[in-house]
């Protein structure tokens, strides 16, 4: 016998169905049935799935309203978490809007500070400039200084055989600072921005995931760059204070040079009169303030205040130089010195004397210059001045020019820098053809001489 499991399980099913016959006698005839093992495993089998499925309708019946409320349950569930998943999304979404809001915000007061910082550094280049421009103006004016070399005094013989002996020192040439050297600023802005983006009251573990967040690290490297800007401005005006600074230091050493107090040539020949110029202070405004970054607002604030007031100081030290009479009223190589302002031996009574002025030599008939433009307030014949003029340029500044020869201007006239007024002449109190020069300043004369000096190191430069 064969014992495969195909063999086994024919052998169950003929034991369970086995051939049968069935026979039915009803009023005296006999009918015969017949039901083989196929039809009776067939209908085993179906009497089986009817009654599973009897059984699952009836479980479905009795335990129906548990089955709905599981499947509600996991329905709700998957509805929850749908919603949570859009929740999430959506506060995302407000989050990312809200940076990007807030950095929207910071952006326009930076732009707006930026633009505020260029306008005021704008307007002190361009005073920067203009004091140039007169600078240079100023130097072209002194370049009839080139020749000259200083006080050269003649001996200038007495009656009684006594000399004079007239002697200056020359002040040295200040030294130039050397500017600061400009830094690099290369710090990252992700905190800063990360921690002003962060809700109050976040734990620094949610500052730390939104410092991680590639809006946030864009918006820092943004505004990293403006720092920048911001930096370099702050270092430009430490540059343009630096070189201001020195030039107000050598044109300091020049006036004193005059023997002029320098604050008065400040406050009284150096204050500006140009028509529709004012200072380049722009004062920024609150909400620019507010917009202040790592404190680099404040420091170009403080930065632009002490250069604006050194500004101030180097543009009247600019104008105080144009203003003065710097050059000699001869041309170089026209004249000798013969006596110098102070005390010494008049030439005339052998004793000693006070000499108001500066005498320089030459030939009869030599162009006598205006050492500056003004206007003639005197043109006349005075005393032992002989034929003289006297010309007023302002600001409490008068130059005379005695014992002229021939007088070329009048009263009330407007003469221009190095203008011929008269010719040299020996009118006056005077032993031979020279010119006796006078600067006045405040009603107090002074010495032409150091004036002279003042004006050869302006040319210099």
């Amino acid at each position: 016998m064969s014992t495969s499991p195909v063999a086994g399980l024919m052998s169950l099913a003929h034991r369970l169905f086995p051939h049968r016959q069935f026979y039915l006698r009803s009023r005296g005839s006999v009918q015969f049935f017949e039901f083989t093992p196929a039809f009776q495993m067939t209908v085993a089998i179906s009497t089986l799935l009817i009654m599973l499925w009897v059984a699952y309708a009836s479980i479905v019946v009795i335990f129906k309203e548990q089955i709905i409320t599981a499947k509600d349950q996991r329905y709700a569930s998957m509805q929850a978490a749908y919603e949570g998943r859009v929740s999430q999304m959506q506060l995302a979404y407000d989050e990312l809007n809200g940076l990007l809001v807030l950095a929207e915000e910071r952006f326009q007061n930076a732009t707006r500070d930026l633009e505020q910082k260029h306008r005021q550094l704008t307007a002190l280049l361009m005073q920067k400039q203009a004091m140039d421009k007169q600078v240079r103006e100023v130097r072209r004016q002194m370049a009839h200084m080139s020749d000259y070399a200083g006080r050269r005094y003649s001996t200038a013989s007495s009656g009684d055989g006594t000399n004079t002996l007239m002697m200056q020192l020359t002040s040295a040439e200040p030294a130039v600072r050397q500017s600061r050297i400009m830094s690099t600023i290369n710090d990252s802005a992700i905190g800063t921005v990360a921690a002003s983006l962060a809700p109050r009251g976040e734990t620094g573990g949610a500052k730390s995931a939104l410092a991680q967040n590639a809006v946030v690290k864009r918006i820092a490297d943004l505004e990293d760059k403006l720092n920048n800007i911001q930096k370099q401005q702050v270092a430009l005006l430490g540059e343009l204070r630096d070189s201001a600074g020195s030039q107000i230091e050598r044109y300091q050493r020049i006036i004193a040079t005059t023997g002029l107090p320098v604050d008065t040539v400040i406050s009284q020949i150096g204050v500006s009169n140009r028509n529709g110029q004012g200072g380049p202070l722009l004062p920024l405004s609150a909400e620019v303030r507010a917009a202040a970054i790592d404190g680099v607002t404040d420091e170009f604030e403080k930065q632009f205040a002490e250069i604006a007031s050194t500004y101030g100081t180097l543009d009247a030290l600019t104008s105080a130089l144009s203003r003065l009479p710097l050059v000699t009223p001869v041309a170089s190589g026209l004249y000798r010195s013969t006596s110098g302002y102070g005390y010494r031996v008049d030439p005339f009574t052998g004793r000693v004397a006070f000499h108001s002025g500066a005498d320089m030599a030459g030939d009869y008939g030599t162009p006598i210059l205006a050492s500056a433009p003004g206007r003639v307030a005197a043109a006349e014949r005075r005393g032992p001045y002989g034929l003289m003029v006297e010309i007023d340029h302002g600001r409490g500044i008068r130059t005379r020019y005695g014992h002229l020869q021939s007088i070329l201007v009048k009263p009330g006239d407007m003469v221009q820098f190095r203008q011929k007024i008269a010719t040299m002449g020996s009118t006056g109190r005077s032993t031979g053809p020279h010119l006796h020069y006078e600067i006045w300043f405040n009603n107090v004369v002074r010495d032409p001489t150091k004036f002279f000096d003042a004006g050869r190191n302006v040319y210099k430069g």
